[in-house]
């Protein structure tokens, strides 16, 4: 009888741990492209007060915001394929960084590009971040998508195994 059950127990074990390895290998990694869209999905229904979507394509997501100092708009394009860094600013808000990641163009004044991007989530108090989440499962997606997101473009060295 301990032979059965310690048969029956091994057998189980093992079609559970080949269970697992066929359900991990099914699991694939989402590509860069669709990182992008779903991340620019969620930028668009998260952008704050004054800002406007305008477009998105190939990794360009747009937006446009009419200044309060004047009567001008500018337009502020996020290229997705930039986006190398990301750190956090408080515990639930958090910046995307990149060099030339974020470009400006104005009407009637001159836009300046940055190399960074704030996404503020329930700690936002009115700040100039232009996207605002509050729901903080949604806030550890975004990170993990933005994780995916470095990886895919940070460069690779042929030479390097990982």
């Amino acid at each position: 009888m301990k032979t059965l059950n310690l048969f029956l127990s091994s057998l189980f074990t093992f079609v559970i741990l080949l269970w697992n390895q066929a359900y991990a290998q099914t699991e694939k990694k989402p590509s860069k492209q669709e990182t992008m869209e779903w991340i620019s999905g969620k930028l668009k229904e998260s952008l704050t007060s004054n800002r406007e979507f305008v477009s998105y394509d190939n990794g360009l997501f747009s937006y446009k915001k009419k200044l309060s100092s004047s009567d001008d708009v500018c337009i502020t394009t996020i290229d997705l394929n930039k986006v190398t860094g990301m750190s956090n600013i408080f515990s639930n808000d958090f910046w995307i960084q990149g060099n030339g990641l974020l470009s400006v163009k104005c009407e009637k004044s001159e836009g300046q590009g940055k190399n960074f991007v704030s996404i503020s989530g329930p700690d936002y108090n009115n700040y100039t971040a232009p996207f605002n989440i509050m729901d903080q499962p949604l806030i550890e997606r975004l990170k993990k998508a933005f994780k995916n997101l470095i990886e895919y473009n940070s460069p690779k060295d042929p030479k390097e195994a990982y």
